[in-house]
């Protein structure tokens, strides 16, 4: 059912923060019966991660939020999302939040229905903030549940992992990986870390500078495609709403429910294919802007998906090869020969 009125929650960070990477949502297309469009599905599942982002980050309860382009990076919480519904009226997002040891904190579905006065949207405004803050209020509650030296683990958790998967020959033996409870996955404990003013620590945290530029390249690209298609977006979803809108009357009036005029009567065949032309003329005119839509953020989207440091592939490709860059060069550093 909708998550209703939500009012949102600011977090005290006094105990401390973990930062959390909302990882690009899934875009559902593998349910997708003929009624979606797959560029706007493409570019939701960038824009949605990012709105989430900044509705996180007003929370209080987080430390660094980042969108980011893999459940690759290593990061002390982790948010993953698919799209479930998204037609401008309504919005579902089936939510999991994972730690580092790939421990599942939350698994739920957000549903929020927009209301006529909810378009046109202004600047600053969200048709569907109230899933938005549902989703904050519920993962800064866990958050806020999370006792000191839990948090520490995870961040420790976070750079062993990313460690390991670089360097595994120095690293690994700080994890203890077994199979997780009814998943399947992986999961982690932390056996021991590095102490402070270890050259090893040292190692690591350089290696984790290095792995956070393009972590935030990424990040800010995605900001930067929300700001550029952000209006036209609004736009789609307004129209999109205003179809269902009438979608739904000419439902109630081929039903007879609203007709004036005697049923299978001339008449009341006019007023059925009145309501019908009017509807076909919509989404006609919903297929123009899609199209205009899509014109207009498409290069957008892939260029999002493709500019990131020059590599090959999208961004989550480009990722891994620069994940693959980093242990190459690790193994420069300490001498290993990768051939051997």
């Amino acid at each position: 059912m909708p998550v209703g009125r939500v009012e949102a929650e600011v977090f005290s960070a006094s105990e401390g923060t973990l930062d959390v990477g909302i990882v690009v949502f899934d875009e559902g297309l593998a349910n997708n019966n003929g009624d979606l469009f797959p560029t706007v599905r493409k570019a939701e599942s960038l824009i949605f991660p990012t709105v989430l982002a900044d509705y996180l980050t007003d929370s209080n309860a987080f430390g660094v939020v980042r969108v980011v382009p893999s459940s690759s990076v290593n990061t002390p919480l982790q948010v993953q999302a698919q799209i479930v519904t998204a037609d401008g009226k309504e919005l579902e997002l089936a939510v999991k939040l994972i730690d580092a040891g790939n421990s599942v904190l939350l698994t739920r579905n957000y549903r929020d229905i927009a209301a006529s006065e909810d378009y046109p949207v202004s600047r600053g405004d969200e048709p569907f903030s109230d899933l938005y803050e549902s989703i904050a209020n519920d993962l800064g509650r866990i958050i806020q549940g999370i006792d000191a030296d839990s948090r520490q683990r995870l961040e420790r958790l976070a750079a062993a992992r990313f460690a390991a998967e670089l360097a595994p020959e120095a690293f690994s033996r700080f994890l203890a990986p077994s199979k997780a409870q009814g998943t399947g996955e992986t999961a982690y404990e932390l056996v021991s870390f590095p102490a402070e003013g270890d050259p090893m620590l040292r190692r690591l945290q350089r290696m984790q500078r290095q792995d956070a530029l393009f972590v935030d390249t990424a990040d800010e690209q995605y900001r930067e495609l929300y700001s550029e298609v952000r209006d036209s977006y609004n736009l789609w979803r307004e129209y999109s709403f205003e179809l269902e809108r009438f979608g739904e009357q000419y439902r109630e009036e081929a039903a007879g429910r609203k007709s004036t005029a005697r049923r299978g009567s001339f008449a009341a065949m006019q007023q059925s294919y009145a309501s019908f032309r009017k509807v076909k003329i919509q989404e006609e005119d919903l297929s123009d802007l899609v199209n205009g839509f899509t014109g207009e953020s498409l290069e957008t989207v892939l260029r999002v998906d493709d500019g990131v440091f020059r590599l090959q592939g999208s961004v989550d490709e480009r990722y891994l090869e620069w994940r693959r860059i980093l242990t190459r060069i690790n193994e420069l550093e300490v001498g290993i020969d990768p051939n051997s």
